[in-house]
């Protein structure tokens, strides 16, 4: 993600609001620039937050979110949960100008949730990965991310070989074994960041999109399913943190990228 602008946790929250709950949090938010109209913000975002700050967000929380929550086996989970969905209300409503708590959402059949028609001027896409998040806010149109930890995994060749195309397979098999965890996670996150923009998850099929995925490859679109082209779509490679690697698509030629680090409090 380049060298992203840094906000703390504790400079979106004044003085009297860190010791205060049921204050209107997004008004601290000073330092996040306007959301222009051809602009794009990818915030990286911390699921591991202090507890006050933890407090805070999971009061924004609906009453389905928190059930949800609550089913999660593992406290891990539904911590990370909280956090997500609470820094996505957070923001949106500082974009919004709205108080998280009365931002509505509607879901997909996917569950992928977006704002109600009132709002529809402003779109957004969440992904997370352990404790690292990624969220993009744009006026644009609708907007994809992914991102993942890249590590080795032992069965890549069969993945690549059921998922992907066989131009891919051939290409990602010719590969040094230390460059693949790299090249396959490029393949997966751009995949699905465009699968994501369109709407689309990936039971849809990875091997219909085809994408640049070599180590030092600018991310681009090579093939997807007819019906659209790819000149129409950009694909940007994103490095949210270290040790992960991340993807964002939109069907835009021209635009304005902001990178966010959103850390927690010290």
């Amino acid at each position: 993600m380049g060298n992203p602008a840094r906000l703390q946790m504790s400079e979106c929250l004044p003085p009297a609001n860190r010791c205060q709950r049921g204050t209107s949090v997004h008004r601290a938010f000073p330092q996040i620039p306007r959301l222009g109209e051809t602009d794009i913000h990818v915030y990286c975002l911390s699921l591991t937050q202090p507890p006050l700050i933890m407090a805070q967000l999971a009061s924004t929380l609906s009453i389905d979110e928190r059930q949800r929550a609550g089913r999660f086996h593992f406290e891990v989970h539904s911590s990370r949960f909280i956090a997500g969905r609470g820094l996505l209300r957070l923001l949106l409503g500082h974009h919004l100008h709205v108080e998280p708590a009365e931002i509505n959402f509607s879901y997909r059949a996917a569950g992928k949730p977006e704002l109600r028609a009132s709002d529809a001027g402003l779109h957004f896409n969440l992904a997370h990965c352990e404790d690292c998040a990624l969220l993009a806010i744009t006026r644009l149109g609708p907007v994809g991310v992914d991102l993942e930890r890249v590590r080795d995994l032992p069965d890549f060749e069969e993945l690549v070989g059921r998922f992907f195309s066989v131009r891919e397979a051939t290409a990602f098999a010719r590969l040094l074994p230390a460059q693949k965890p790299q090249a396959f996670f490029n393949l997966w996150t751009r995949k699905e960041a465009w699968l994501k923009a369109v709407g689309d998850g990936i039971a849809q099929g990875l091997d219909k999109v085809e994408v640049t995925f070599l180590p030092g490859e600018t991310a681009r679109l090579l093939a997807i399913p007819p019906g659209d082209a790819p000149e129409h779509w950009n694909l940007r490679e994103l490095q949210p943190a270290a040790g992960f690697v991340g993807a964002l698509g939109i069907r835009q030629s021209a635009f304005s990228l902001l990178n966010l680090d959103f850390s927690p409090l010290p």
